[in-house]
C-alpha cells in the first residue's frame, strides 16, 4: 500500500468544523506540520475535504528516510537517533522507511515516535502562490513537486 506525505500550509484557524476535524485526524493541525498517511479512500476523502489547507504527494523510501533522520522525534525533546531506533526494533532510518512503505504503516502505527514532523518555512520562499491548487500553478492539493518544497523546509 502506498503512503502519502501531507503538509499543512494554512493552519486550522478560521476553518470549518469538518475541515478542522479532518486536519486533526491527519495529524497536521498546525501550520507547517507534515505527516505520513496511507493512500486509501478514507484518507483521500479527508484530503479532498481540506484541499484548500494542505498539499500532499506520493512518498518514496529515500525521502522518508531523510525526513525521519532530520525531523523524526520520539518525544517533544528527544530526537529519533540510533538508540531510539534499536528500542523500536529497527537498525536504521532506511530500514524503518522501507518497512513503513512495504507494510503501509502510518507513523501512529509504528508507535513510540511522534506522529508528525515539525517543519520550518522553506528557504527561499514558496516561489508559487500558497492560495492556489497545484493544477492552477500553485501549491495546494495533490502536488507532485511537494518533495522539493519539503526538502527546503527540513
Amino acid at each position: 500500500m502506498a503512503l502519502l506525505l501531507v503538509l499543512n500550509l494554512h493552519g486550522a484557524i478560521n476553518s470549518p468544523g469538518p475541515v478542522r476535524k479532518a486536519l486533526e485526524e491527519l495529524k497536521v493541525a498546525r501550520r507547517f506540520s507534515a505527516s505520513v498517511v496511507t493512500d486509501d479512500p478514507n484518507t483521500v476523502g479527508m484530503l479532498k475535504l481540506c484541499k484548500d489547507f494542505v498539499a500532499w504527494s506520493d512518498l518514496d523510501a529515500d525521502f522518508l528516510a531523510s525526513l525521519l533522520k532530520k525531523r523524526g522525534m520520539v518525544t517533544e525533546t528527544k530526537e529519533l537517533d540510533a538508540a531510539s531506533l534499536k528500542e523500536l526494533g529497527f537498525k536504521s532510518h532506511e530500514e524503518m522507511a522501507g518497512r513503513m512503505l512495504k507494510e503501509g504503516l502510518r507513523l501512529t502505527a509504528v508507535g513510540g515516535i511522534r506522529p508528525y514532523f515539525r517543519l520550518a518555512p522553506p528557504k527561499g520562499g514558496f516561489r508559487r502562490s500558497m492560495r492556489r491548487q497545484a493544477s492552477e500553478n500553485g501549491i495546494l492539493g495533490k502536488n507532485p513537486k511537494l518533495e522539493e518544497i519539503v526538502r527546503r523546509m527540513m
